[in-house]
């Protein structure tokens, strides 16, 4: 028995630095994926509104992929315990960024926009399962709160439906280039406020003692 409590001990503790090792792959992989296809046919300049917006699309993958990491890393250094299939499937989900990648720099802006409104809603996706696995240890248990609506992760809940509203009317031409424009340009200075209010909320939650556990009344 102390000898199966003691490899459980030992796997818990590399849990948290095998799930970081992963997550920072996987972000390598996607920025790579990134500069790779930047090289080989994305076009700069001259400086017009499409170009412009391809800069946008461009600063904006690589600020919400860099946002995800710190998601990711942080909650990361506080697992200790056994991990299940979910924690590959949260980190794996981060990959979504690929196909984003692809959309970048196209004269038809919609399925960048329809990728990034699919990044968010993953995202989402991939911080409420990474909470949910938080709750298996006491400590943890009043980390959820992180991934409410109205926490760090609003611009998310509200950006997902709103890009996806932009990709239909790009799609159907009813978004003159200006406008695109400026939809494009608010994804990166979006991913620099949720990596901002993460970390304060982040840094709140550490700090905070979990409420302990009252034994249940005598009947």
């Amino acid at each position: 028995m102390t000898e199966d409590l003691d490899l459980e001990t030992r796997v818990a503790r590399q849990f948290s630095a095998l799930y970081m090792t992963l997550v920072s792959v996987l972000v390598g992989l996607v920025l790579s994926d990134l500069f790779s296809t930047i090289h080989a046919r994305v076009v700069l300049f001259p400086l017009t509104l499409e170009t412009a917006r391809t800069w946008c699309q461009i600063f904006g993958n690589i600020l919400s992929v860099l946002s995800a990491w710190v998601t990711y890393s942080h909650l990361g250094l506080l697992k200790n315990r056994l991990p299940t299939i979910w924690d590959t499937v949260d980190a794996v989900l981060v990959l979504v960024t690929i196909p984003l990648n692809a959309a970048v720099g196209r004269h038809d802006a919609a399925d960048w926009f329809f990728w990034a409104s699919a990044y968010l809603f993953l995202g989402i996706m991939a911080v409420k399962i990474n909470l949910r696995q938080a709750t298996r240890e006491q400590a943890l248990r009043h980390l959820p709160r992180l991934g409410r609506f109205g926490g760090p992760y609003t611009i998310c809940w509200v950006g997902a439906p709103a890009y996806l509203a932009i990709a239909l009317a790009s799609r159907f031409h009813l978004m003159p280039p200006w406008l695109e424009l400026a939809a494009a340009a608010s994804a990166p200075p979006a991913a620099v406020t949720v990596t901002i209010l993460f970390m304060r909320e982040w840094r709140a939650a550490v700090r905070q003692r979990p409420e302990p556990v009252l034994p249940p009344a005598p009947t």
